[in-house]
């Protein structure tokens, strides 16, 4: 490892903030934060430490089977977002194929994994598996960064040598002789990439590495410990800055943001940082890189707004809750208040959330989880009712009599236990406007926005 030359008393400073817990500060201000100085060396020390072991992850839904023979072939996962290329001579006979998603439980794993067998077969010639992504997804990290990772049969993530990242199709591919459960890692990561902090609060931000290079493609496997936490050369420390309202108080490679006593203007706020290396990859010039966490500034309950316009927050009096129905488990989240002196109320649900909620119902952290809007009892549903109750916006929209849901996403970023806050983010991109009564007139379609951060009481 290089040396990385830093202030003593940002050690103390650092040291100090832990310690207290990082307490709150009333300073607001809304430009960015100052340039760390650097100066007194001190030695970064090498993080040869044992690969993390983790747990197998669970299955999370059907496998996608195909005979493929010495003339090879290729295979696509069941959402397309992973594929497998056999070459000609890869294997002698022909036999099953197979891909099946589990839970990815990779340190800083983004999305699903997969589940990929033939396990204990040494292939003649190496299979490529190239796994998308989406930009949209890339809170707290950059496409640089991604690299395709395997499970060693001691629990071990392992990051695979040579893997390729393609920033123009947007895909992440590598080479490799042997199959397992495999998963894009995020080897820098801000965290969190997506917070949520009430007017007023304060909330700790931190980079997170799986290793010394992070942009700069590993010339042989290497086991993933826990995330760097010691100060590195590839991030740089003095560039924190905070843009659309608050304070930002850093220290090395963790930082305090304390957000202002109103909502900002501007929100999510943007908390960004840095990352130092080559400014070239995989053959192409890019800009420098940078790591954005997005925060939330909101009261708790629900907060939404309607094209762009004044955030509105409704009030969740029965708190978040995850229920038991004949058709399974549901998670539920209605919200209440006022606009413009008229009632407003917002319901989200969705049934059997087994993407990010295993068995039990209870998740911690988790990133951020992403799922469509559909038409239909699957997937994640939306409504708001406006102006007093003489308008519905709903999650999907009408061309002439077929239904689509609405482009956008819901995504959770923390499903805790009872007593514990769920938070996360939505976006519709096309609302179905109806008049109540009239559930076949769709008048119109607006763009929805907004947030959530609501206490789990079931």
């Amino acid at each position: 490892m290089n040396k990385l030359y830093i202030r003593r008393g940002l050690c103390f400073l650092l040291s100090l903030m832990i310690a207290t817990g990082f307490v709150a500060c009333k300073k607001e201000i809304d430009v960015p934060s100052p340039s760390v100085p650097i100066d007194d060396p001190v030695v970064e020390k090498p993080q040869n430490r044992p690969g993390k072991v983790c747990p197998v992850g669970k299955l999370l839904g059907q496998a996608i089977t195909a005979t493929i023979g010495p003339q090879g072939g290729t295979l696509t996962s069941a959402d397309q977002r992973l594929t497998i290329q056999v070459p000609a001579g890869a294997v002698e006979t022909s036999q099953p194929f197979r891909i099946q998603p589990i839970a990815s439980t990779g340190p800083q794993a983004l999305g699903t994994g997969f589940r990929l067998s033939p396990h204990g077969v040494t292939f003649k010639k190496p299979i490529t598996i190239r796994v998308n992504y989406s930009p949209a997804q890339l809170d707290g990290t950059v496409a640089q960064a991604l690299a395709l990772a395997y499970q060693t049969d001691k629990g071990v993530w392992r990051i695979a040598a040579k893997g390729r990242v393609d920033t123009t199709t947007h895909t992440v591919s590598v080479e490799t002789t042997h199959f397992s459960d495999w998963a894009l890692l995020q080897r820098a990561h801000l965290n969190p990439s997506i917070g949520f902090v009430k007017p007023g609060g304060n909330m700790g931000l931190e980079v997170q590495l799986l290793d010394g290079d992070v942009t700069v493609p590993l010339v042989e496997d290497a086991d993933v410990p826990e995330p760097y936490e010691a100060p590195s050369t590839v991030v740089d420390y003095t560039s924190w800055k905070v843009t659309g309202g608050g304070q930002l108080s850093p220290a090395l490679w963790k930082a305090l943001y304390y957000a202002p006593s109103t909502p900002p203007a501007k929100n999510p706020v943007a908390v960004t940082i840095k990352l130092k290396g080559p400014t070239v990859h995989e053959g192409k010039p890019f800009k420098e890189l940078w790591l954005v966490s997005n925060i939330y500034v909101g009261d708790e309950g629900i907060t939404y707004r309607i094209n762009g316009g004044k955030w509105i927050n409704t009030k969740v009096a029965l708190g978040a809750q995850y229920l038991p129905t004949p058709k399974g488990p549901m998670l539920m989240i209605v919200g209440g208040g006022m606009d413009a002196q008229k009632p407003v109320g917002v319901t989200i649900t969705q049934l059997n959330p087994s993407t990010y909620i295993p068995e039990g119902g209870d998740f911690g952290t988790i990133g951020g989880v992403s799922e469509v809007w559909q038409v239909g009892e699957a997937g994640p549903q939306f409504q708001l009712s406006d102006q007093g109750g003489s308008l519905l916006y709903l999650h999907y929209y009408r061309i002439g009599k077929v239904l689509h849901p609405s482009p956008g996403t819901f995504t959770v970023s923390q499903f805790g236990t009872v007593g514990e806050m769920i938070t996360g983010k939505f976006e519709l991109g096309r609302a179905g406007i109806m008049r109540p009564g009239d559930e076949n007139a769709l008048i119109n379609t607006n763009r929805i926005e907004g947030f959530f951060r609501v206490t789990r009481t079931k």
